[in-house]
């Protein structure tokens, strides 16, 4: 039985690697596009801008706080969060995401 259940597993995965399509990620939306505007204040203006970094680090300098109290989960996310915010821009195109 176990035998049977570690084939199917091995077999699903190879149809699944098999029938893989191509992947694509789009780029940032240009001047008269679909959610030009969207991007360009949400991304450009906010995220990138004077309020996503400082957003950014307050959130790591938060983690480092957090941290020295020793309470590591909530330190963690914060530094994470902090980075996250900063390389938004970034993580947004990677994903192929147009907002």
């Amino acid at each position: 039985m176990h035998k049977r259940k570690v084939l199917l597993m091995a077999v699903v995965a190879m149809i699944v690697t098999l029938a893989a399509s191509q992947a694509m990620a789009l780029v940032a939306p240009v001047a008269g596009s679909f959610g030009f505007e969207a991007y360009d204040f949400f991304i450009n203006n906010i995220l990138k801008g004077p309020f996503g970094a400082i957003a950014g680090v307050l959130s790591i300098i938060a983690g480092v706080v957090v941290m020295i109290q020793q309470k590591m989960v909530p330190a963690v996310l914060c530094i994470l969060g902090g980075v996250l915010v900063i390389n938004s821009d970034k993580i947004v195109t990677s994903l192929g995401m147009i907002i």
